[in-house]
């Protein structure tokens, strides 16, 4: 047959039809590329023994990528139907396609280092201020992620001119419509098959499905015990929920300040605070001159810090508040008590740091009051660079400042926050990794690499602890060591992957949250405390010893008195998503809003779940009925808070 050549109307029709074909099958090719992509996201789960936890995780995955694949596959598929330019539509198929896995990638090396997806706490790190001071990424990891999104570009354009340019039987649909009724029909049986375990597990309670849906990104978890009949959830043993945040809630903070009497003594305060210091860390080896500065001080052995990152930790030790109260006070920009009450005896108040104080929002926070006494801008120098002009911009102070007022000052030395700063000529641990690769750790738990990381973090620590020392040196050789109440402590833990983990914000494990905390001065007898204490007991203490009512500490803060704590007590610390409570059952996981995606659920010290969740919450309801109040004790609340822990 002579060939004729196709109306104009035909010719268009085949195009469009050519491209939404073509469309579809980069679709599903690109589902499957993502899922492989995305199986780091299993590595260190507990699937080797169960097929039915092996079985939801890989069909999970599947169906976590299709879904978050819908938004590319949208943008493609109108492109491919109302804009039918063979060059404009492979190339922004190619984009499209190229950064949803790139976005993937990246979100993969989010959670194999702290177990976590990109969140709402990874876009306040991004977009806010200062925050250039917490995360450091090397040249390295750029490199990568240029070489792998160009090769993923090449790739899709290859992939899409492979399907474009074969000659589809379009009449029949037999060409392209076979292989894309598989592959739906494949993603349909995936669904199905992993959200029938899901609910299952729901109605059962089981917490290991839940658990491994978080590896997930972006899984959809639908409860359906939440929407079932009253006929059918009777017997169905219900949610334990613990909220600790509520929608429509203003401060009210604090309830009654914390008034001291005047004419009593009034010694200075220092803090001090090292960043990323965990409590095994105090030692000899590592930190010497603090752990010299100890043997003359109250040391406490059993201690938690308020939270597993800065933002929480920080706050805590000078609001004496649990961390769900950061965002009420963050939004009303009040000050601490404790500050408050200190300018109103007359004491000058001061704030080092050799990191950016905008990164938490500290300067909106704790140092609303006093924004031009902050000291943070030590320009473009590194880490440790700025330990050192922070930690001599504080002696300047001390001696030109007026003696004949008390000081409060904090201190913040930041050389071992990742990526552990410190000049190489005095590294003390070796050999140690010369760079912090965060693709080398994403999902590692290689020992070697283990201990070559852990020694860079030493040796941070041993450069920020002699910056402590200098600062103790110069209040001992100017003779006001004992007119003055000195903490040394940390802001949080760090891990190195006990439990699968990589440095901090991932859990709330003794890694991650037990901090070395040594108090010294005048009224304060050396020893050890063995009893549980908190960074939250700092400001009632402090308030206390210049001779405030013990008796009104619960108008203004959740802590206790770290001169007299109890023997034994449940203990918060605060996550950006999730509260945890520590106590002789274990570590409570709490979402920090009622309408979170997950439950709460309680784990042992290696952050793994507890075989029988119930009979824990049972255990110790009256400690998360107690956190509940203690959540809601400075807030207006638009109704009353209870907790539901049946």
């Amino acid at each position: 047959m002579p060939f004729q050549a196709a109306a104009p109307g035909v010719t268009v029709l085949l195009a469009v039809t050519r491209h939404r074909n073509a469309a579809l099958l980069l679709g599903l090719a690109n589902v499957g590329l993502g899922a492989l992509i995305g199986l780091s996201y299993l590595d260190g789960l507990p699937l080797a023994d169960s097929a039915r936890l092996w079985l939801f995780a890989h069909l999970g995955l599947v169906s976590s990528v299709a879904t978050l694949a819908l938004i590319p596959f949208g943008v493609a598929w109108l492109l491919a139907r109302f804009w039918p330019s063979d060059r404009a539509t492979s190339l922004t198929q190619a984009s499209v396609w190229t950064l949803f896995h790139i976005a993937l990638v990246i979100d993969s090396r989010v959670w194999g280092l702290f177990r976590y997806h990109f969140n709402s706490a990874a876009w306040n790190l991004i977009t806010s201020k200062g925050s250039e001071d917490s995360y450091r990424l090397g040249p390295r990891i750029w490199i990568f992620a240029f070489g792998l999104a160009a090769l993923l570009f090449v790739f899709e354009l290859s992939l899409w001119k492979l399907l474009h340019t074969r000659r589809w039987r379009v009449r029949l649909g037999v060409g392209w419509a076979l292989p894309s009724w598989v592959g739906a029909g494949f993603l349909l049986a995936a669904f199905c098959v992993e959200k029938g375990i899901y609910a299952k597990a729901d109605l059962e309670r089981d917490g290991s499905v839940d658990a491994v849906s978080r590896a997930l990104p972006l899984y959809p978890r639908l409860q359906v015990s939440e929407f079932l009949p009253e006929p059918l959830s009777e017997g169905i043993e219900p949610a334990p929920r613990a909220p600790v945040a509520w929608e429509g809630a203003t401060l009210r903070y604090p309830v009654e300040l914390p008034s001291v009497a005047s004419g009593g003594p009034r010694p200075n305060v220092l803090v001090l605070v090292i960043d990323s210091w965990r409590r095994d860390m105090l030692t000899d080896e590592v930190t010497p001159e603090v752990a010299r500065f100890a043997r003359c001080a109250r040391r406490f052995e059993q201690h938690l810090s308020g939270g597993n990152g800065t933002r929480f930790g920080v706050f805590s030790l000078l609001y004496g508040l649990h961390g769900s109260y950061w965002w009420p006070v963050l939004q009303a920009e009040r000050s601490p008590a404790l500050l408050d009450e200190l300018a109103g005896l007359g004491y000058e108040l001061r704030a080092y740091s050799a990191a950016s104080m905008d990164y938490p929002e500290f300067r909106r926070t704790a140092w609303s009051r006093m924004p031009a006494d902050v000291y943070d801008d030590f320009g473009e120098a590194r880490q440790s660079e700025r330990d050192a002009l922070a930690t001599q911009a504080c002696i300047d102070w001390w001696r030109t400042r007026d003696r004949s007022r008390p000081y409060f000052a904090f201190v913040l030395l930041d050389s071992a926050h990742q990526k552990y700063d410190f000049p190489e000529a005095d590294a003390a641990f070796t050999p140690y990794a010369r760079e912090i690769d965060y693709l080398e750790m994403a999902g590692s738990r290689d020992l070697e690499l283990v201990e070559l990381v852990r020694n860079r973090y030493r040796n941070a620590l041993r450069h920020a602890d002699a910056m402590a020392g200098r600062l103790l040196a110069e209040l001992e050789s100017t003779g006001v060591l004992d007119e003055t109440w000195v903490v040394v402590t940390g802001d949080h833990g760090e891990e190195f992957a006990e439990n699968g983990y990589w440095g901090h914000t991932g859990n709330f494990t003794a890694e991650q949250v037990a901090v070395p905390f040594v108090l010294r001065g005048p009224g304060i007898a050396p020893g050890v405390e063995a009893r549980p204490t908190s960074h939250a007991d700092f400001p009632a203490t402090v308030l206390e010893l210049l001779g405030a009512d013990p008796a009104l500490r619960s108008r203004w803060c959740n802590g206790g008195n770290l001169l007299a704590p109890s023997a034994a007590r449940p203990r918060v610390v605060a996550g950006w998503e999730e509260l945890g409570l520590w106590t002789g059952s274990g570590i409570f996981r709490l979402p920090r809003e009622p309408s979170a995606a997950f439950r709460p659920t309680v784990c042992d010290a290696r952050w793994r779940l507890l075989a029988d969740q119930r009979e824990a919450f049972e255990r110790e309801a009256p400690a998360l009925a107690a956190l509940v109040e203690e959540c809601s004790r400075f807030l207006e609340l638009p109704e009353p808070a209870a907790a539901d822990l049946r």
